[in-house]
């Protein structure tokens, strides 16, 4: 049995498959990956995602295409597809929800300006993400009618490769100027998940958004809000996110990554001042980062994955599951950590090890 049969057999019920196992530990390491604390907190994080989302299969009070791309994954990552598992109907209606805000052209957006309640390039390069993870789990069941999930994807993705600024990075709005690297990231993860699917990616477009990030590097390893934009130290939330997109790709070896990984763990750490905000959006990537580089430094995943996943422990209202200090009522707080929380599990096809 392949990967791809592995992963379908999975999303039409195998019950062998259906749970993760408690407390289960990387053997190679000795680290515990999945705590009772861990495991509750991602079902009561789910439960509160479940409850909010609406009938419209949107969730947050704006930008709903960003936050339920994202809430899909999380529930993706629990092991739902949309016929199976707990979450199989917030899976569906998330999936129906995103594919009646994607436009004939491939832009997934809710036909609303950034700042006016739209998700801009940030939400479509999230809702890609989710569709990419979704097609990678459930490949060509006819159950799922995804054909049509697949056009959207390839729609999608031609959307972002159309919208690269010729120096490599993107910007808020479709549109082929302008660069800026928190949109850069959510880009060059979209497309990483695309290509992991089977999709066709235009290998240049993958290369200049890498270089893209690279030439945004610091030399003390942390990453610019721009490129252009190096005079002043970069932010943990960035560090985290272009760390994560290099690990992605296996680039682990260049000397950019290695000073990244070093300020990132030292973010950790409180060796260096993370100021600012964005937690969540960083250690939605900082975990991500953690998980993908043990293999170069275990103390990747058991410092700096165990430092966020006690940060986001800390954190959750315990009665209502939610993670609230996000500036969105929940919706991408809760999204993120849930997601982050069950990285452990490997359901999601980009979280193989």
């Amino acid at each position: 049995m392949d990967r791809r049969e592995f992963l379908r057999a999975a999303a039409l019920g195998a019950s062998a498959l259906s749970m993760p196992p408690l407390f289960a530990q990387d053997a190679k390491v000795g680290f515990e990956e999945l705590t009772r604390e861990q495991i509750d907190a991602i079902d009561r994080g789910l439960r509160w995602l479940a409850k909010n989302q609406y009938s419209t299969g949107g969730i947050g009070s704006t930008c709903q295409v960003a936050f339920t791309g994202l809430a899909g994954l999380a529930f993706l990552a629990n092991n739902s597809t949309p016929y199976r598992g707990t979450y199989a109907k917030n899976v569906r209606d998330a999936l129906k929800f995103i594919l009646r805000n994607t436009s004939k052209q491939g832009y997934i957006n809710e036909a609303a300006g950034r700042g006016l309640g739209g998700s801009g390039m940030h939400g479509h390069g999230y809702a890609t993400w989710f569709l990419a993870e979704l097609y990678g789990m459930c490949g060509d069941t006819a159950e799922l009618g995804d054909e049509g999930v697949k056009e959207r994807l390839q729609k999608a993705v031609k959307i972002i490769a159309e919208s690269q600024d010729p120096n490599g990075g993107w910007t808020y709005e479709p549109q082929p100027y302008g660069h800026e690297g928190s949109v850069t990231v959510t880009q060059v993860q979209a497309l990483r998940s695309a290509r992991n699917a089977g999709i066709a990616v235009e290998k240049k477009v993958i290369e200049k958004g890498l270089d893209y990030i690279k030439k945004s590097t610091h030399s003390d390893g942390t990453i610019a809000y721009s490129l252009g934009s190096r005079g002043s130290g970069g932010t943990y939330a960035l560090t985290a996110a272009g760390m994560c997109v290099f690990s992605l790709y296996g680039a682990y070896d260049a000397p950019e990554v290695k000073r990244g990984m070093n300020a990132l763990m030292e973010f950790l750490t409180g060796r260096r001042g993370r100021g600012g905000h964005h937690d969540y959006y960083a250690h939605l990537y900082a975990g991500q980062a953690c998980f993908f580089a043990k293999s170069k430094d275990p103390a990747f995943w058991t410092k700096g994955y165990a430092t966020i996943r006690q940060e986001l422990l800390a954190a959750q209202e315990r009665e209502t599951g939610c993670w609230s200090q996000d500036g969105y009522g929940g919706a991408f707080g809760t999204a993120c950590a849930t997601l982050v929380l069950q990285i452990p599990y490997r359901y999601l096809p980009i979280f193989q090890d």
